[in-house]
C-alpha cells in the first residue's frame, strides 16, 4: 500500500524526496511513464539510490572503472538473486573494496540529481522489503545535499556548454582526470552524450557534468551536433562513390553574358511547366539577374 501519492504539480520532486528522507526506511518511487526509482535511508545517511535498475548504472560504473572482472560480472549475472548484481559481487567479495564506496557515492548523487529532472504526472512512493544496489555504503544526508546542490549547478552550465544530447564527443590528446578515465575509454568519436549516459550508467545529470570536465581538461571535444550525424556524412559518401563516373569528354557548357536589368519579356512569369523543363543552370542564373 503506498504511504505517499500525489501529483508534480502540487508537488515539487524535491519536496517528494525531502517528505521520503525523513522517513527511515526502503522507498520505492514510482511516477506515470517512468521506470520505479529506489531510494534507503537509515540513521540519517542514504544508504542507496537507484534510478532504473533496467540499466544496472551501479553495475556500469563498477565495470567501467575497472572494479569487476569479466569472470565476476559473468558469475554475478548467472547467479545474482533479487538482492542485485552489484550486492552478490559485494558478498562474493568480487568488487575491489576501495573503489566501491567511491564510485557508490557518486552513484547516489548521479541518482538523486537525476530525479530532479521528473517535473509532471503522478507519483506514488511505498515501503519495500529490499533495495537494488544496497551495498551498505551510507551517505550522510546533508553532505549528500551539497554534493548534488553542486552537481545541478554545473549541470546548468555544462548543458548550453556541450550543445545538447545529440552532440558527439570525440577523444582529444590530454591528460585525463583519474576519476573520470572509465568515462573517457568509453568516447569513440560517434556516440552521442545520451549513448554515453546509457553505456556509462553516469545518469543524465552527472554524464554531462562529467563530460564538460573532460572537455575543459583537454582531453575531449564536443565535434558534431544532431542525431546520427556521423551516420548521414558516411550515407553521403557511399552516394558520391555510386554516383556515375564523369564523361572523359564532358560536353562544353556556353554561357551568354547576362546584361544588368531586367527586360520587359522577364517581367512576365514564366509558365509552371515549362519552368520544370529548363536546366539547374538557367533557373539559378535567372535569380542573379540584374547583378
Amino acid at each position: 500500500m503506498a504511504q505517499l501519492t500525489g501529483s508534480l504539480r502540487v508537488f515539487r520532486v524535491q519536496e517528494v524526496l525531502g517528505l521520503v528522507a525523513r522517513k527511515p526506511g526502503r522507498w520505492r518511487l514510482d511516477l506515470a511513464g517512468e521506470h520505479p526509482a529506489y531510494i534507503g535511508v537509515h540513521d540519517g545517511s542514504v544508504i542507496c539510490a537507484s534510478p532504473d535498475t533496467t540499466r544496472q548504472d551501479l553495475a556500469r560504473r563498477l565495470v567501467i572503472e575497472g572494479a569487476v572482472g569479466t569472470t565476476s560480472l559473468a558469475r554475478a549475472l548467472r547467479e545474482a538473486g533479487d538482492e542485485g548484481v552489484v550486492a552478490f559481487l559485494k558478498d562474493a567479495d568480487l568488487i575491489d573494496p576501495d573503489m566501491l564506496p567511491v564510485v557508490t557515492r557518486a552513484h547516489i548523487v548521479s541518482t538523486l540529481a537525476g530525479l530532479t529532472h521528473w517535473h509532471q504526472g503522478a507519483f506514488e512512493a511505498q515501503l519495500v522489503q529490499s533495495l537494488p544496489d544496497d551495498v551498505d555504503v551510507a551517505f550522510f544526508k546533508d553532505a549528500a545535499a551539497a554534493e548534488i546542490y553542486t552537481l545541478l549547478r554545473r549541470w546548468r552550465v555544462a548543458v548550453d556548454y556541450l550543445g545538447g544530447d545529440t552532440t558527439v564527443i570525440a577523444a582529444h590528446p590530454g591528460t585525463v582526470p583519474v576519476h573520470l578515465r572509465g568515462l573517457h575509454a568509453l568516447i569513440d568519436g560517434r556516440r552521442t552524450i545520451t549513448e554515453l549516459m546509457v553505456v556509462s550508467g553516469h545518469g543524465p545529470v552527472g554524464t554531462v557534468v562529467d563530460l564538460a570536465e573532460l572537455v575543459e581538461a583537454g582531453c575531449a571535444a564536443p565535434v558534431v551536433a544532431g542525431s546520427q550525424a556521423v551516420e548521414q556524412q558516411l550515407a553521403m559518401l557511399s552516394v558520391l562513390e555510386q554516383a556515375p563516373a564523369t564523361p572523359s569528354n564532358p560536353a562544353p557548357v556556353h554561357l551568354a553574358v547576362i546584361n544588368g536589368g531586367a527586360s520587359a519579356d522577364d517581367s512576365q512569369e514564366a509558365d509552371p511547366a515549362e519552368e520544370g523543363e529548363q536546366d539547374l543552370l538557367t533557373v539559378i542564373l535567372r535569380g542573379v539577374r540584374g547583378v
